[in-house]
């Protein structure tokens, strides 16, 4: 008897195990589900075109008129405006502006004047007057292109609601001369000559 169960059990076990190694297929009427395949989902990466643009602001930045420059021709405006829309970033909008005047027109029959040169060292508002300083070193010129650096610089400035004068620093201080030709020791209200 014990021969006969032990017959038994090593059948079953055989069949139980042919069984699962088997595969059936699916009836015809019910066919097997599709594995999902999983698609990987793709984070975004953060760059530089999708970060917020910088606000640009309308100014109007005075440079020197060309035709008068060459010709001394008194008859002819001495400035003229240029409207521009510029990116502020990460100093003030007069610093940003005094930029502009020192990098130039993008207009044709104007220049700047200021040297190219000179140094910015910053510009900061204090009760509506702009402290505009320059680096004593680069500052370097005859009057034409003192005049026309007060003057553009004045007046761009005083075209802000923020802005009623402006007074010229060297080197952080309140000095005698830009280049030796006008006093600065007091802030100015419009351009020289006006």
């Amino acid at each position: 008897m014990k021969k006969i169960l032990a017959i038994f059990m090593v059948l079953v076990l055989s069949v139980g195990i042919a069984a699962c190694s088997t595969e059936t297929p699916p009836p015809a009427d019910n066919p097997a589900p599709e594995t999902p395949v999983e698609t990987p989902v793709e984070t975004p990466v953060e760059t530089p075109a999708d970060e917020p643009a910088e606000k640009a602001t309308d100014v109007t930045l005075y440079f020197a008129n060309e035709e008068y420059v060459q010709t001394g021709d008194e008859s002819l405006e001495k400035l003229v405006g240029e409207n521009r829309a510029i990116e502020v970033g990460d100093s003030t909008l007069e610093e940003a502006i005094v930029r502009e005047l020192i990098s130039g027109p993008e207009s044709e029959g104007v220049r700047t004047v200021i040297p190219q040169t000179a140094k910015l060292l910053g510009v900061e508002v204090k009760d509506k007057t702009a402290f505009v300083d320059f680096a004593r070193e680069g500052m370097n010129g005859g009057s034409l292109e003192e005049t026309f650096t007060i003057n553009q610089i004045v007046a761009s400035l005083t075209e802000l609601d923020t802005v009623d004068r402006v007074q010229f620093l060297i080197d952080g201080q309140v000095g005698d001369s830009l280049m030796g030709h006008y006093d600065i020791s007091k802030p100015f209200e419009g351009p020289i000559g006006e």
